[in-house]
């Protein structure tokens, strides 16, 4: 097994170990794992700070922006399959459709990905 050598500073007389914490880039995250991260924060602050101490807070909200944008993707193509337009060439019945299905398949999306405790 293989030992990690510590590098200290002095302070004081103290000697302290020279740790830093690896930085997360939460700049990069999207819609719903920004959402999650948000609701996560306000809900259940210590499991926030827990994800984010460890340094696994990008990687959760990663996977719960991927696991959120398949999950709108099923829906929303389940909901097309469903809902066919009258008129195909319709630009405006097309758009509605599409607004209906996403808008349903967004609430779904966020009651069972988004606001769950992950």
């Amino acid at each position: 097994m293989a030992e990690m050598a510590l590098m200290y500073h002095e302070v004081d007389g103290l000697l302290y170990p020279n740790i830093q914490m690896e930085k997360q880039n939460l700049q990069n995250l999207g819609k719903y794992g920004r959402m999650a991260m948000k609701y996560l924060q306000e809900n259940n602050p210590s499991r926030y700070k827990t994800l984010f101490r460890f340094g696994m807070l990008e990687e959760k909200m990663k996977e719960v922006e991927e696991e959120a944008n398949q999950l709108l993707d099923q829906l929303m193509e389940s909901y097309l399959q469903k809902h066919k337009p009258e008129n195909p060439s319709s630009t405006m019945e097309m758009w509605k459709i599409r607004e209906q299905a996403k808008m349903q398949a967004e609430e779904v999306v966020l009651h069972q990905v988004v606001m769950t405790f992950h």
